[in-house]
């Protein structure tokens, strides 16, 4: 019988925080969340390999449920904050990422925008890659610029985590989505 891999060790309190202000999850739930994480990103693997080539709508909605999937299994919670005025929707949107939360950051982004908008399949490519033929390709002619920020926000101030230890690790880790007011004259046209 081959023996099991050691656990991965928990991710212990940075030395400035008193443990009264600790926000960081028990041993037990850092290991359940790897688990899941794991898991669903296997069955991810397992999904996109019986994928029809050809399939962009399947691809699509395979890496959106993904996404959510991943950031559920972390136990990461997403906030979108709306634009005002909200983004034209009879015209094309091209997304502007300032992404400061890195992976998790991409994940989020791909379940708060919509598939349509051009650059959506790139981040979802090269977050979740999954073997393909065809691109969806929009209009690049009536295109509205529409910026979005990607942050984190955690509780009592601690440093952002940067691994996937220090996020397994996490208590009450929030991905705040930000969608812009739109760019441009398509935008000023729309409002």
């Amino acid at each position: 019988m081959t023996a099991a891999p050691p656990r991965a060790p928990a991710v212990p309190l940075p030395p400035s925080v008193p443990l009264s202000q600790a926000v960081h999850a028990d041993a037990a739930t850092q290991q359940a969340r790897r688990l899941r994480f794991t898991a669903v990103l296997g069955g991810f693997r397992a999904r996109a390999a019986w994928l029809p080539a050809g399939s962009v709508r399947r691809r699509q909605g395979l890496q959106l449920c993904t996404a959510a999937r991943l950031l559920t299994a972390l136990g990461t919670r997403v906030e979108v904050v709306q634009p005002d005025p909200p983004w034209p929707r009879h015209r094309s949107h091209r997304i502007l990422v300032g992404n400061t939360a890195g992976l998790l950051g991409d994940l989020a982004l791909l379940i708060v925008v919509p598939r349509t908008t051009l650059g959506w399949a790139d981040v979802a490519d090269r977050v979740l890659p999954v073997r393909t033929t065809l691109r969806a390709v929009g209009p690049d002619d009536d295109v509205v610029d529409c910026p979005v920020t990607v942050a984190y926000r955690t509780p009592s101030g601690l440093a952002e985590p940067r691994t996937l230890n220090e996020v397994v690790a996490a208590r009450g880790l929030v991905i705040e989505v930000r969608l812009l007011p739109a760019l441009g004259a398509g935008a000023r046209r729309a409002a």
